[in-house]
């Protein structure tokens, strides 16, 4: 019998607007800095990032099913090598040849993750509390094809939550829009131009409409730096 104990954590889902912003943007960077180390956690969920209630510092949690990978080999992971949480799975990743894992699963997939946890948490949680509201019961589907589609159609039918934001993160009402028109566009460059963007480049345009937090902010050079490596060895 093996037992692991380790500090009492509590969800991100706790926060407000006045104090998401640093632990979110520190749980990517945690994640960025482990993949560049060949570490997939693969399950970039709402309920796997924490926050240590003394520190504040957000913490990336649930590593019972990563893997750790050959860095230079981008072909050593595959979309379906991990299934993670439907719900927040990068949109390539529900496509019909995302499922049986013909689809290399890349930094961005996991960052985009990121940004549908973001989305869920603003718009989801009142003081900790999970409500489901028009349209994010609808990412809560039976088929991975409906989940896509649902979160494809997210941005029309965010003009329709007359509320906006919960009440927690109501000062996230302008710059949410952005997240999803980020991801929204991108996807629809991918298809026009069948081209794979740089990662470094596509974590620097998340970070511009995702809420800065200059604590943060001045650790990222070394991130840029070692982020990535399968994707610039793999060109």
């Amino acid at each position: 019998m093996r037992m692991i104990v380790f500090k009492k954590l509590i969800p991100i889902t706790d926060t407000t607007v006045e104090n998401l912003s640093q632990p979110f943007l520190e749980t990517i960077q945690c994640h960025a800095l482990l993949w560049s180390l060949g570490i997939r956690h693969g399950d970039i969920s709402v309920t796997n990032l924490m926050v240590d209630p003394e520190s504040r510092k957000g913490i990336l949690n649930d590593f019972d099913l990563t893997k750790v990978v050959n860095t230079f080999d981008a072909r050593s992971l595959r979309g379906n090598d991990r299934v993670g949480t439907m719900v927040f799975m990068a949109l390539d990743l529900l496509k019909e040849k995302g499922l049986p894992g013909r689809i290399a699963r890349l930094y961005r997939h996991d960052l985009e993750s990121f940004c549908w946890v973001f989305l869920w948490i603003c718009y989801c949680y009142e003081n900790g509390k999970v409500t489901l509201r028009f349209p994010f019961k609808d990412w809560i589907s039976t088929t991975p094809r409906s989940c896509r589609r649902a979160r494809l159609d997210v941005t029309s039918d965010l003009d329709e939550v007359d509320t906006g934001p919960s009440k927690s993160y109501a000062g996230y009402e302008d710059l949410l829009p952005d997240v999803v028109e980020y991801w929204v566009s991108f996807h629809v460059n991918m298809k026009a131009t069948f081209k794979e963007p740089d990662e470094i480049q596509v974590l620097r345009s998340v970070l511009g409409v995702l809420p800065r937090s200059p604590e943060v902010e001045m650790q990222w050079a070394y991130t840029y730096t070692h982020i990535c490596p399968t994707s610039r060895n793999s060109e």
